[in-house]
């Protein structure tokens, strides 16, 4: 067992707290001025990016920009942008980079693109970091350093972005109130979800590929747990929004297949609980993460979430998984979160 894999979890809810402390007062004037900006028209589209994780925890951030703006919200790994459409980035764009550690090869070349943008928004851990000291507003979560694979940079970098859109869509007020408020339930889950992981690792079994389905802002959940099902219990995992895996990958479903399928909310929530249905008659199992998520049966096992303010429910998607992986992991012969082939920081591209 990590017992720093388990720390970094444990530190989850007091980083959410501080950084609602300190959002408004540190970023809050700054934001305004861009969302001043957005309305004068100043910009022609925005661009959020990220690798891993961070670009995992942009997609909630991209959704909601998207559904607020006149302009048309990009969502792009990092990588890709600067390797394949650099000219995306021009002088009138308003770009939202996030990287737990700023230094990453991609967001370094980022970095260096010729076309200045009109304003770069950053999230990122530290405040000293390649992205931080190239970024117009440098957003930073402070949680400290994270020696195995992301739990409280992931959990805090979506926690500011949710926080960034807040003030650029103008509806701040009470947002950071809503952050440290989740902070408090986020520890009450941490509290008495070990137990439920390991009944979730028993019910999956640790041998065959997962695959993690969720819609909106739970995609968000789904693409995280499975890159953190991969890197920290090293078994292949899939992650899929529901009408994608109507759209082929249901045809995998048999007695043996396994998934963890994230309710979310919304209007098209019925869409998702209609799909697990669907996957426990055809004789496969599903772990159902969500708010009020149904009676469990031998097919289908819930772990129930607290409700919470619209857009904060992805923070709390993630922690089950977070403990998932530990029994998984053991069962597989791996150290929980222990890199082999990989290190923290990918400089690399």
């Amino acid at each position: 067992m990590s017992d720093a894999y388990l720390a970094e979890i444990a530190e989850q809810p007091a980083i959410l707290d501080r950084l609602g402390q300190v959002f408004d007062a540190t970023w809050g004037a700054a934001l305004a001025r861009v969302h001043a900006d957005l309305g004068a028209g100043r910009f022609d589209r925005v661009i959020l990016t990220g690798m891993g994780g961070s670009l995992h925890g942009a997609h909630p951030a991209h959704l909601a920009l998207s559904r607020s703006l006149s302009i048309p919200v990009l969502l792009w790994e990092s990588g890709e942008l600067t390797q394949q459409a650099p000219d995306a980035v021009n002088p009138r764009t308003l770009l939202i980079a996030i990287s737990q550690s700023g230094e990453s090869g991609e967001v370094r070349r980022l970095t260096e693109t010729s076309a200045r943008p009109a304003c770069v928004i950053s999230i990122t851990n530290g405040a000293d970091n390649a992205l931080a000291r190239w970024a117009d507003i440098a957003v930073a979560t402070i949680a400290g350093p994270e020696r195995t694979a992301s739990t409280k940079t992931y959990t805090a970098g979506l926690a500011a972005a949710h926080l960034v859109v807040a003030h650029l869509t103008g509806k701040a007020q009470g947002a950071a109130n809503d952050v440290r408020a989740l902070s408090r339930t986020v520890a009450e889950l941490i509290r008495r979800i070990g137990a439920e992981a390991e009944a979730a690792a028993r019910h999956l079994g640790h041998t065959a590929p997962l695959t993690m389905i969720g819609r909106g802002d739970s995609y968000a959940s789904a693409a995280m747990a499975a890159l953190l099902t991969e890197e920290a219990a090293k078994l292949p995992c899939e992650a899929l929004t529901g009408g994608q895996f109507r759209h082929g990958p249901l045809e995998l479903v048999r007695d043996g297949f396994r998934a963890v399928v994230y309710l979310g909310e919304g209007p098209a929530r019925p869409l998702t609980e209609a799909l697990v249905d669907r996957v426990a008659a055809l004789g496969g199992r599903v772990v159902a993460i969500g708010t009020n998520p149904g009676q469990a049966t031998d097919s289908v096992l819930p772990i129930a979430l607290p409700q919470l303010p619209a857009g904060l429910l992805p923070v709390l998607e993630i922690l089950p998984v977070q403990f998932l992986v530990i029994p998984l992991a053991i069962a597989r012969g791996f150290e929980p979160a222990a890199f082999l082939n990989a290190q923290k920081i990918t400089t690399g591209e």
